[in-house]
């Protein structure tokens, strides 16, 4: 496959995705609250996670699979997609 047909595919899902789930940033920060509980006795005092957070460590958790073992088709375009969403998420313009 072409890089560019990865790409077409990526944003397919990131829409489809987009369509079952919900507005990214707020599934992403309600994640980050879930994580600032999980971990609260990891973090220093006034350390929390934000939603970017979530999709970059999202993103990691694919690229670790692909660490792993052989590169599978969804570890590709998620964590893609992952950055993209951390892109929307971290973007000031």
């Amino acid at each position: 496959m072409k890089p560019h047909q990865y790409a077409e595919t990526a944003a397919q899902i990131l829409k489809d995705r987009g369509t079952a789930y919900g507005d990214y940033a707020k599934l992403f920060d309600n994640i980050a609250t879930r994580w600032n509980l999980v971990y609260a006795d990891k973090l220093k005092p006034g350390e929390k996670f934000v939603g970017a957070d979530v999709a970059r460590g999202m993103s990691e958790v694919k690229n670790g699979r692909m660490d792993c073992g052989k590169p599978t088709p969804d570890n590709i375009y998620d964590g893609a997609n992952y950055l993209f969403l951390f892109g929307g998420l971290t973007d000031e313009s």
